[in-house]
Formats: structure tokens, C-alpha cells, sequence
């Protein structure tokens, strides 16, 4: 499998999945009815960083946990909500936040974390999540042997437009967990924030904080409980909060200072995770 310029596509976990014609969509179950995956906070940053946490650390964490985010959101545009956002992904704490003209949630890539995250979304056992990573940081996710020299050329030009996704032979180390086996290789559907989106910011600041290469990340959508039937993705910050503010784990919000705005910013093409 070789990438080339015709694998990157500009916007990608934004496009409305038309959800009609199916059982009704609702929110996560409660978590009584799957108490055996709904970790605590300390349990998924004990997970994350292989040891017990701090008296200082549990305090940090619980500024998340005690906050009623189907009520409070952060805004994506503020430096310290940004910080304070990136913090939450290092602890194993996922965050929903603007990306491009919608919005994404990204979440720390460890496996529980991700096993956590999935069965709080109410997604099937068979989803794997797209990654999110930095300009920078992509090639050491790609197989160096699938890519052609223009392929990096092509992605900063879509880069300057928006949003990038594209799918790609991993690189020996991703983890199995981030990847789906097409005709036998393992391949990982990357998104990488645009040249201008302020996601990007948030993207590196939790990179280097989680000490990671790659984030895990979806878009936001309710899942029918009985047929795993995904519904339309939500743009609208209000429309998160009603679904998923008291989910657990919990997830932490970070809006768009305004979403007409970011509407206008950029158009929405595909849809990843």
C-alpha cells in the first residue's frame, strides 16, 4: 500500500452522517448497566502513567471530574482553557473540542483509555478510533516505505486549506489497537488539524504532555444501543453537552469561542472515526 497525493483529503471528521431510517439514537446507557467499564478518573491515570497518583496529581484531576460539563465548557480560543484541556488528555481524561467547523473527541491513546472512551460513546466492540498528531510528527506513524516523495509536498498544501485525514500503512509500533488490517497490513486513519485551526495548539500541548506521538480521537455522534446504528454527528456544542456532558469517564468541553464563525473558516468535506 503506497500514499500518495491522492490519499489526503482535505476536512476530515466533519462531514453530517445522515442517521434517519433506523431505531432511535440515544445517548450513552448509563453506566449501572456497564459498571464493569466505568473506570474512575484515578484508575484511567494510574493506567496512563503505570503508578499510583500524587496527593497533588488526584487534586489536579478531580478539577476535572467535579465539573458538570453538560453546564460548563472551556473555550478553544483561551490559552489557559487550552492548557487546561491538554492537561486533562495527559491524565487519561478525553476532551471534547472544536476542530475545523465541528467537533472532535480526542482522548489519550492508551488502550484502556480508548476501551473506556469506547464503551462510554456506546460504540460497538468493533471500533477503532482514528489518531490525531502534528505536521511534525506524522511520518514516524507511516510505514517509510509506503511514501512518495511528493506525499509531504501535497499534505502542506491541504494542510494551508483545513483539516487533513487520510489512512496510511502504519509504522512498526503503532499500537494494534489504533489500527484496522486492510488486505493484510495494518493501516491507521490519521487526522491532522490545519495549518490555521486552533485545534492544532491543543493537539501538541496534549502530545507533549501525554510524552506521545499520537492522540486517539472520533467525532462526536450518539450510537443506537441495539443495532450500533451511528446517528448524526454533532456540531453544536449544546447538542454534546446534552448527550454526553454526564457520561462516564467524564469528558472534559472545549468549545469554539464562536461556531458561526468556524462554519464560515472552513467547509466540511469527509468524517473520520
Amino acid at each position: 500500500m503506497t500514499v500518495t497525493t491522492d490519499s489526503v483529503m482535505t476536512d476530515p471528521i466533519l462531514r453530517v452522517v445522515d442517521g434517519s431510517g433506523g431505531l432511535p439514537l440515544h445517548a450513552p446507557r448509563p453506566p449501572e448497566e456497564h459498571a464493569e467499564y466505568a473506570m474512575d478518573a484515578h484508575a484511567l491515570a494510574e493506567t496512563v502513567f503505570g503508578r499510583r497518583l500524587s496527593t497533588h496529581e488526584r487534586g489536579e484531576l478531580d478539577r476535572f471530574w467535579r465539573t458538570d460539563w453538560s453546564a460548563h465548557r472551556l473555550v478553544l480560543d483561551d490559552h489557559a482553557d487550552r492548557s487546561l484541556a491538554a492537561t486533562a488528555i495527559a491524565f487519561g481524561t478525553p476532551v471534547f473540542h472544536g476542530s475545523g467547523p465541528g467537533y472532535a473527541l480526542t482522548c489519550h491513546p492508551d488502550a484502556e483509555v480508548v476501551r473506556a472512551v469506547r464503551h462510554a460513546l456506546g460504540r460497538p466492540s468493533t471500533w477503532t478510533p482514528a489518531v490525531t498528531t502534528t505536521r511534525e510528527l506524522l511520518p514516524s506513524l507511516v510505514d517509510p516505505d509506503a511514501l512518495e516523495p511528493s506525499f509531504l509536498a501535497a499534505l502542506d498544501e491541504r494542510l494551508a486549506r483545513g483539516p487533513v485525514a487520510l489512512t496510511v500503512p502504519a509504522a512498526p509500533g503503532v499500537p494494534a489497537h489504533l489500527t484496522s488490517r486492510v488486505d493484510g497490513v495494518a493501516t491507521l486513519e490519521v487526522v491532522v488539524p490545519g495549518a490555521r485551526c486552533t485545534s492544532g495548539a491543543l493537539v501538541a500541548a496534549a502530545l507533549g504532555r501525554a510524552g506521545t506521538r499520537m492522540l486517539a480521537t472520533t467525532r462526536p455522534y450518539a450510537t443506537c444501543p441495539t443495532t450500533g446504528r451511528r446517528g448524526p454527528a454533532l456540531d453544536r456544542v449544546a447538542e454534546i453537552q446534552r448527550t454526553f456532558g454526564r457520561m462516564r469517564p467524564g469528558a472534559v468541553v472545549l468549545a469554539h469561542r464562536s461556531e458561526w464563525r468556524a462554519r464560515r473558516r472552513q467547509v466540511p468535506l469527509a468524517d473520520a472515526g
